[in-house]
């Protein structure tokens, strides 16, 4: 079986765009959000995608096994893998998973399987199923500017139209907590990993000095880094996962990165975490959490 990649992130950190790069080398098979580890059986991943109003199921799942086992993104395949979840609910998550893996590995000679779903990262019990499930497993940490997230976060929650004003103001009242409480989760889990079983990435450097980057996630892999190999992960557009699904498995991956998958390097230009302490927003957190946050920031490579 190809071994397993996971990448860990807040969501909102450049991950549908990085993860799909990354995909894209050619021993790599790159999946949209699975969700599978984020509980320990199948009927809760199920139970916890129907709170979420996906009703058949994670998007993503679905669409990797419409056109993995099913033969493309169909309605008709993706109704199938919705009824096949149906007929298994009561497998572990991990053995749902690992036929998915063997299934890229058998279709493509994939040498790794790429996960990246970021809500593993706010849940310490899902980074230790994913250690314990798959031991000799990688890890990709990408990181993004604690500012430029809550920005992103803010952007995200505004536009969605399932959530009520007041779900929405009480989700970007806490958009900052997001990510020292992932970025917190991450380390701690890096921190008790073997050397050299993970890597950290930041994803504004993807975007402004993406070559070298990849190619040093391809060496960190143990994979091909020629020419040919790290031109293939800068055209994120070529993933089965880059655009819309069908109706009834639209996504997967970012609603953004989906409508517009290709990729567009450039400069970000890097927010102050001391500017946005001053203010009016930021003038509310004490000096406590100023302190903390800056600390962790400064760790990540932040300032």
């Amino acid at each position: 079986m190809a071994r397993l990649v996971m990448m860990l992130c807040p969501p909102r950190s450049f991950s549908s765009l990085v993860s799909t790069m990354i995909g894209q080398h050619p021993q790599i098979y790159g999946f949209p959000e699975l969700h599978l580890v984020v509980r320990e059986r199948l009927w809760e991943v199920m139970e916890w995608e129907v709170n979420r109003a996906k009703f058949l199921g994670p998007p993503g799942m679905l669409r990797a096994m419409a056109e993995l086992m099913f033969g493309g993104q169909t309605p008709e395949n993706v109704l199938t893998a919705a009824n096949w979840l149906e007929d298994r609910k009561d497998w572990k998550s991990v053995d749902v998973m690992n036929m998915i893996m063997d299934k890229a590995e058998e279709k493509t000679g994939a040498i790794y399987c790429l996960e990246k779903t970021p809500n593993v990262s706010f849940v310490p019990p899902a980074l230790e199923r994913v250690r314990r499930n798959w031991p000799d497993a990688l890890y990709i940490h990408v990181t993004r500017h604690p500012v430029g997230l809550k920005k992103s976060i803010e952007e995200y929650v505004s536009s969605l139209p399932r959530f009520s004003e007041e779900e929405k103001q009480a989700r970007l009242d806490n958009a900052m907590s997001f990510w020292p409480i992932t970025q917190r989760n991450i380390l701690d889990f890096c921190g008790s990993l073997n050397p050299g079983q993970y890597i950290r990435i930041r994803g504004e450097d993807v975007l402004s000095d993406s070559h070298n980057v990849m190619s040093q996630v391809a060496e960190f892999l143990g994979l091909r880094t020629d020419d040919e190999a790290i031109t293939a992960m800068l055209h994120p557009e070529n993933s089965p996962y880059a655009y819309l699904g069908p109706p009834l498995a639209a996504y997967g991956n970012d609603m953004k990165f989906v409508s517009n998958p290709v990729f567009r390097p450039g400069k970000i230009r890097m927010p102050s975490l001391a500017n946005f302490f001053e203010t009016e927003e930021g003038a509310v957190f004490d000096d406590d959490r100023k302190a903390y946050l800056t600390q962790l920031a400064n760790c990540l490579g932040y300032s």
